[in-house]
């Protein structure tokens, strides 16, 4: 091979690797479309309720409480806003997210490294596991738990003894997501309310990335004076609804958006 064509040979491997990259970064840099949610139906909530966790099951809600002194796990009429049973925790203690699986609730504690374990009928205590780190949101896919805790990750943890699996970065693009909060698994995608921001992320659980936004400004206004940040989403399967909440909000929004129902994701919002 002469030198002249080793030369040629060299320019355009390296014009290929560079094609590459840029085609690879590219990809890697797309950035999730936002969709607008719509309100469906509203329902009254307790409004001195520092929601931190939020699920539905059998015809109820089962909502988590936050703040030490104030946290607890309650089973909640989804029509009225009243709590028909209710199991509060230490003083000393701040609940967090909690989920269902296998007829048993687990709720996190936020800087304490407990998750209580309850019967879901009578939310009488099973068994309390312990671990590393905040816990914030917690959701399951039915064979996996999955945590967040603040961070730009979901941890993924054994329901069996609440061990840590694996971990999942979550990104928008080119971009970690930080501050995950409240979490639901609905259809193959993570739902993860964003601390302190009006917008869910929609997340692929196998690559960590965002699919799209929900965009949920629009109910802010409607939940009340006190209303602080939106925390707690919760999936009726049976009826295929989406109900989400907040800290201190006086309602809990039935919404929906396009995203879900059309697979449709770009930028748009209903009339």
């Amino acid at each position: 091979m002469s030198k002249q064509y080793s030369i040629f040979f060299l320019i355009a491997i390296t014009l290929i690797l560079h094609l590459f990259i840029a085609k690879s970064y590219a990809g890697d840099s797309h950035i999730a479309p936002i969709v607008k949610c719509k309100i469906l139906n509203h329902f009254p909530h307790d409004s001195k309720a520092f929601t931190q966790g939020l699920l539905f099951f059998n015809g109820m809600l089962y909502e988590g409480t936050g703040k030490r002194g104030h946290s607890a796990v309650r089973k909640v009429d989804p029509d009225s806003g009243q709590v028909r049973t209710e199991v509060k925790i230490s003083n000393k203690l701040f609940g967090e997210g909690l989920c269902l699986w296998q007829n048993k609730i687990y709720q996190l504690t936020w800087q304490s490294g407990k998750c209580y374990v309850y019967d879901s009928k009578s939310l009488a205590l099973k068994g309390v596991f312990k671990y590393k780190g905040q816990g914030w949101g917690l959701t399951t896919d039915g064979q996996f738990l999955y945590q967040s805790n603040g961070s730009s990750h979901i941890t993924l943890r054994d329901p069996y003894d609440f061990a840590r699996i694996s971990r999942i970065q979550v990104m928008d693009g080119l971009n970690k997501i930080h501050r995950l909060n409240e979490l639901e698994y609905i259809d193959g995608l993570l739902y993860c309310n964003i601390w302190r921001e009006d917008r869910i992320a929609a997340v692929d659980v196998l690559t960590g990335k965002v699919q799209f936004w929900i965009d949920i400004s629009n109910l802010r206004p409607l939940a009340g004076p006190e209303a602080e940040a939106a925390n707690g989403i919760a999936f009726d399967p049976k009826n295929k609804r989406i109900l989400v909440t907040g800290k201190f909000w006086n309602k809990v929004f039935e919404i929906k958006f396009p995203a879900v129902e059309h697979k449709n994701f770009t930028n748009q919002s209903y009339e």
